[in-house]
C-alpha cells in the first residue's frame, strides 16, 4: 500500500526532481545523508543512525545509470525493459561481483543481501523514470542523469570506489561531495562535460 501511494505521488513529479529523494520516498527511508567531503564517508555525528546498505546501494546504482545514459541509445532502452531485467549486470558488467563485494563489506551484510538490494533499487529507478510526467526518450533521460550527477555523487561513500568500477575516475573526486559558491561553479563545468560525454563501454 505504501509503495502504491509513493508511486502515485511520483506520477505528479517532473524530470527535474531529485531522484535520490524519490528513491528515499519509494523505498520508505527517513533520509540519506550527504557524505563528508573530508572523510568521504557518512558524517561522524550521524553515522550510527544511518543504514549503510542504503547509503552504499542507492548512489552506486544511480551512478551506474548515470554512466549508462552517457549514450542516448542506451538511455532510450530503459523505459522499455521489463521487470525481470537484470540491471546490475547491464550497468556494471564484469565489475558486478566486485561492486557487490565492496557494498557488502561497507554495509557489513552478505553479498546476497547487497545484490538483492541493488536489484530492487535498480527496479525502483526504472519505475521512477517510467512514472515521470516528462517524455522518457533517450535525450531527456541522458539530460536527467546529467542534472542529477552531483546530487548522486554527494551521497556516495568513497570506500565504494565507483570510479574504478565504472572506469571513470572523475566520479571518485572528493569535490563531488562539496557544496558552496566555488564548488557550484566546478559542478556546472562538470555538468557541461557530462552532457557531451558518450560512453560505449560495457554495452
Amino acid at each position: 500500500m505504501a509503495r502504491f501511494c509513493a508511486l502515485s505521488i511520483l506520477k505528479h513529479t517532473t524530470m527535474a526532481s531529485n531522484i535520490v529523494q524519490k528513491l528515499i520516498l519509494l523505498e520508505g527511508l527517513d533520509n540519506l545523508p550527504k557524505i563528508d567531503p573530508n572523510t568521504q564517508d557518512i558524517p561522524g555525528n550521524i553515522n550510527g543512525n544511518v543504514n549503510r546498505l542504503d547509503q552504499a546501494v542507492i548512489p552506486s546504482v544511480l551512478a551506474g545509470f548515470y554512466k549508462f545514459t552517457r549514450n542516448e541509445r542506451n538511455a532510450a532502452i530503459i523505459p522499455g525493459k521489463n521487470a525481470l531485467t537484470d540491471w546490475i549486470e547491464i550497468l556494471f558488467g564484469d565489475e558486478k561481483k566486485t561492486l557487490i563485494k565492496k557494498i557488502a563489506a561497507y554495509a557489513h551484510v552478505t553479498t546476497k543481501e547487497a545484490e538483492l538490494k541493488m536489484k530492487q533499487t535498480a527496479k525502483n529507478t526504472v519505475n521512477i523514470i517510467n512514472e515521470d510526467s516528462g517524455r522518457p526518450d533517450g535525450k531527456n533521460i541522458k539530460k536527467y542523469f546529467t542534472d542529477m550527477r552531483h546530487i548522486i555523487l554527494s551521497h556516495l561513500p568513497g570506500a565504494i570506489e565507483i570510479g574504478s568500477i565504472l572506469n571513470d575516475t572523475t566520479l571518485d573526486d572528493r569535490t563531488n561531495k562539496m557544496n558552496g559558491p566555488v564548488s557550484g561553479i566546478m559542478h556546472s563545468i562538470e555538468k557541461t562535460f557530462a552532457s557531451t560525454d558518450t560512453d560505449s563501454s560495457k554495452k
